[in-house]
C-alpha cells in the first residue's frame, strides 16, 4: 500500500500493521503512534552484463565497470539509506554468508580508468535497460550507475522500458546491461543456478562458465555444509573476478505498525506473528 493509505489506516486504527515500500519509511516514521521495522531479505538487486555482446564480452571492461562503482553511495541512494552493499549471490543473513562472501568489488576509479585503457575501450555507447516499477530500485539505481560510469569515461545511456518488455529482453538475452532484480533463492546452489548456464540453450542465463556449472551441480549432490561452503566460496570468487553481473544489495522488508505492537521482526517477506503482542 502507498504511504498515505497506510498512514491514514494506522492513525485511524483501521490498521494495526502493514507492509510498506522502503521509499515510504521515512514519512511513516514521522507519525508519533507508528514505528517501522526494516530487515533485509533474500531478494537481490543487481546489474546484469551481457557477456556475449561485442563490447561487453571484454572481461577488463566489465572489471572496469565494477571498479567504477562507489557501492555504499550507490546502495544508499537506491535504498533510501536503508540497505548495505552485498556483492555476493548469497543473501546477507544466510548461514552460508561467510567471510569470503563479505569480500566484494572495490571502488577504485583510477583502476577503472586503467582497465578501460587495457580493454581498448574507445567510447562505444553502452545502453542500460531499466524500468520504473515502484517496488524495485531499477531506475534510481540505473541513474546512479550511469553517473558513476560516465565519471570514469564510459559512454553509458539509460533506456526506460515497461517491465514486460524488459523481462522479454532479459529472457532473450537481448541487452548490453540491465538494472534488474532476482527473486529470493534460499539455498546457495539454487541462487547460483538461477543465473548460470549455457546461453545457447537458455538465453536468459547470465553466467556461461562450464567449470562453474560443474561446481554448482556438485553442490546440489552433497549435504555436508563445510564442503558446500568451500564450493560456494569458490563460486563467489569467480563471479567477482569475471563480472558477468554485479550484485548490489539485498531486498528489504519494511513493515509499519502501531507502537502498541511488540515482538515483531520482518522475516523473508512473511508476516510471522510468533510471540507478537498488542498492548491494551
Amino acid at each position: 500500500k502507498d504511504a498515505a493509505t497506510v498512514k491514514a489506516g494506522l492513525i485511524s486504527g483501521a490498521l494495526q500493521m502493514s507492509e510498506t515500500l522502503p521509499s515510504d519509511v521515512e514519512e511513516l516514521k514521522k507519525v508519533p503512534s507508528v514505528k517501522v521495522a526494516v530487515a533485509p531479505n533474500a531478494v537481490r538487486h543487481i546489474f546484469l552484463i551481457q557477456t556475449k555482446d561485442a563490447v561487453m564480452g571484454n572481461k577488463k571492461l566489465r572489471q572496469a565497470i565494477a571498479a567504477a562503482l562507489d557501492y555504499p553511495e550507490l546502495v544508499a541512494a537506491a535504498s533510501n539509506n536503508l540497505a548495505t552493499p552485498n556483492n555476493s549471490p548469497i543473501y546477507s543473513t544466510s548461514g552460508y554468508f561467510g567471510e569470503v562472501e563479505k569480500q566484494g568489488h572495490k571502488y577504485d576509479p583510477a583502476r577503472a580508468k586503467q582497465l578501460l585503457q587495457e580493454a581498448g575501450y574507445k567510447g562505444e555507447k553502452i545502453v542500460i535497460l531499466a524500468n520504473k516499477r515502484p517496488t524495485v530500485p531499477s531506475f534510481p539505481a540505473a541513474v546512479v550507475w550511469q553517473q558513476m560510469l560516465q565519471a570514469v569515461g564510459i559512454n553509458a545511456e539509460i533506456e526506460i522500458l515497461d517491465w514486460a518488455t524488459q523481462l522479454d529482453r532479459f529472457n532473450k538475452g537481448n541487452y548490453q546491461m540491465q538494472s534488474f532484480s532476482f527473486s529470493a533463492r534460499f539455498d546457495p546452489a539454487i541462487a547460483f543456478e538461477q543465473f548460470s548456464g549455457p546461453k545457447d540453450k537458455q538465453p536468459r542465463k547470465v553466467w556461461d562458465n562450464p567449470e562453474a556449472q560443474a561446481l554448482i551441480d556438485k553442490s546440489m549432490l552433497i549435504s555436508d555444509k563445510a564442503k558446500r561452503q568451500t564450493i560456494f566460496d569458490e563460486l563467489h570468487r569467480r563471479v567477482i573476478d569475471e563480472v558477468p553481473l554485479i550484485f548490489l544489495y539485498n531486498g528489504l522488508d519494511a513493515v509499519a505498525m502501531n507502537k502498541a505492537i511488540s515482538g515483531f521482526q520482518p522475516w523473508q517477506s512473511k508476516l510471522r506473528m510468533w510471540e507478537v503482542t498488542l498492548a491494551k
